[in-house]
């Protein structure tokens, strides 16, 4: 809905987004921020920005989340994910490789938007983004495993400051080629977008370029020229796990962008051997802390007979 304030004497010199959160107390300020910046707020008639500072008699406008613009996914083809739980603010799925999280400039169906929308068609006015409805975060296309899609308004923005400030936790497994030494250990390596080449690098830590990133490992089974690990991520940059385990000189069995010459080519992998495994977090509506855990793909298996 549209609301409209004018500005008394105690609010002289307010910032605009501060003044709107604390006259729609169930929005936070940085979803406030992007509407403003999408030209959801007006002073006076004229479109205002986040940091118009207020004077007296301004006349405020802002429309909500209620009134945006929401894109049409009726239409869209929607994969097939299993819901392995459904909660007031959430629900948990199991991600299928091979699909996108959310549209993006080539794709815009056939995502995990669609599947959500399926699920619960009031997810569509959930969120920041109309094409983005109830993500709070990603999987990659070819990464397989837990993902959780937020329900309504209340749980988009606490889960999303949850993962904002690390306080989730993400297990992975992978297979990777090579026989690591170290039972477990950390990677560090900045993520910076390739210069080179269509992907993310990792730089080495002392370097300033790019954004901070940190992989945990742990070893679970050692083969022949490969290794199994499970990994969690302390951060969550794009493509953090297999720029890291590539920087490593470990790349991850099946990855056909984070590779490299020279690797074993008598096995042929169906799939990236990468799958999110454990999820952790705060329950909105309780913050009870919920786990969520799947079994390894048989994949795993199968393909370690093969290094053994």
């Amino acid at each position: 809905m549209t609301h409209e304030w004018i500005i008394t004497p105690e609010h002289i010199g307010v910032r605009l987004d501060v003044f709107l959160a604390s006259k729609l107390p169930n929005s936070s300020r940085s979803h406030i921020a992007k509407l403003l910046k999408a030209k959801a707020g007006c002073r006076n008639g004229k479109t205002a920005s986040v940091h118009a500072f207020l004077h007296l008699n301004d006349i405020i406008t802002f429309e909500d989340t209620d009134k945006r613009q929401t894109v049409s996914h009726e239409k869209s083809p929607a994969p097939k994910v299993k819901v392995l739980d459904q909660q007031k603010d959430y629900i948990i799925i199991d991600k299928p490789e091979g699909v996108l999280s959310h549209p993006d400039a080539n794709t815009k169906h056939g995502t995990i938007v669609d599947a959500a929308l399926t699920i619960d068609p009031k997810i569509a006015k959930v969120g920041e983004d109309p094409e983005r409805p109830g993500i709070v975060h990603r999987l990659d296309k070819d990464v397989s495993g837990l993902m959780v899609i937020a329900r309504t308004q209340h749980g988009f923005e606490h889960l999303k400051k949850q993962f904002a400030e690390h306080s989730t936790q993400k297990k992975y497994i992978a297979l990777v080629y090579g026989e690591i030494v170290l039972d477990e250990g950390d990677i560090k390596f900045r993520i910076a977008r390739s210069t080179t080449k269509g992907r993310m690098a990792a730089r080495p830590e002392h370097e300033t370029t790019g954004k901070a990133a940190w992989t945990h490992y742990k070893v679970v089974t050692r083969y022949r020229n490969a290794t199994l690990l499970q990994l969690e991520i302390i951060s969550g940059r794009t493509h953090q796990i297999r720029a890291h385990m590539l920087a490593m000189n470990h790349p991850i069995i099946g990855d056909k962008v984070y590779t490299r010459s020279g690797l074993e080519r008598n096995v042929q992998a169906p799939r990236l051997m990468l799958q999110c495994i454990f999820l952790a977090f705060n329950d909105p509506a309780t913050e009870e802390k919920k786990e969520y855990t799947l079994p390894p793909i048989p994949a795993f298996a199968s393909l370690g007979k093969l290094f053994s």
